[in-house]
């Protein structure tokens, strides 16, 4: 029993060991197939157009398993556009250019973010709330305690002396904290991406757009609908080890 109890320790070591030893990933990019466009501050920016609706796209970086990139889209079209993220489409694909899933991948929704961050804001409302009565509590209990063991002529019962305020109180800030953080992406998907916006003629819109990624993939293809059409923008995934 010593023996099995041994080499399955050796064994959970040696998994531990090896995921903590484990070197950085690789650093992905995505780089236009064709080279041109324009750049701006180190990021390549590439455009094309259909019916007068003008894309303008840059690769950011890759987080989060996510590509992150930056949409400058200009109506030029003679009626108002329709943009919704929601119908940007993305596929990744391997060396032969065959896809890796088997149908086109939807872009990342601001609006269902920003619903699903709006839930989370308003159950931090509710424990905040909570939390006013239970602090109000805990004081209750501390205070009683602290009577009790001052008047008690025992010494050995100074232990039963509560001190329930101050771990509702560092709950309470966490709690705060929470919401801070919350609020902070709340603002940033509301004010940074391109959401679902009906675009005037001869206007513009700036903003970010994410897509699903796939380490595995060599190259990657956007597509942005115009009409019952598609522009279509190509990258190539690079992939640079981290030594």
């Amino acid at each position: 029993m010593k023996h099995k109890f041994t080499l399955f320790s050796l064994a959970l070591i040696t998994v531990i060991l090896f995921h903590a030893c484990s070197g950085p990933q690789n650093i992905i990019k995505l780089k236009p197939e064709e080279e041109g466009g324009k750049w701006l501050y180190g990021q390549n920016f590439v455009a094309d157009s259909l019916y007068g609706v003008i894309y303008e796209v840059g690769f950011d970086k890759f987080q989060d398993n996510e590509y992150w990139f930056d949409f400058n889209i200009v109506n030029r079209s003679n009626m108002p556009v329709l943009i919704d993220p929601l119908y940007f489409k993305c596929q990744a694909y391997d060396g032969e250019q065959q896809p890796l899933t088997t149908e086109k991948q939807k872009a990342i929704d601001p609006e269902g973010e920003i619903f699903e961050l709006e839930k989370d804001l308003s159950k931090n409302e509710a424990r905040q709330k909570s939390s006013v009565g239970l602090s109000l509590m805990a004081a209750g209990i501390d205070i009683a305690s602290a009577i009790a063991t001052s008047t008690d002529d025992n010494p050995n019962n100074d232990h039963f002396r509560t001190h329930i305020l101050g771990d509702v109180l560092i709950d309470n800030a966490e709690t705060k904290f929470e919401a801070e953080s919350i609020n902070d992406l709340l603002h940033t998907w509301k004010s940074s991406t391109i959401r679902k916006t009906t675009l005037e003629t001869n206007y513009s819109m700036q903003g970010k757009v994410f897509f699903p990624a796939n380490r595995e993939a060599a190259y990657f293809k956007i597509f942005l609908p115009v009409d019952d059409e598609y522009v279509q923008f190509n990258f190539v995934q690079v992939q640079f080890p981290v030594e």
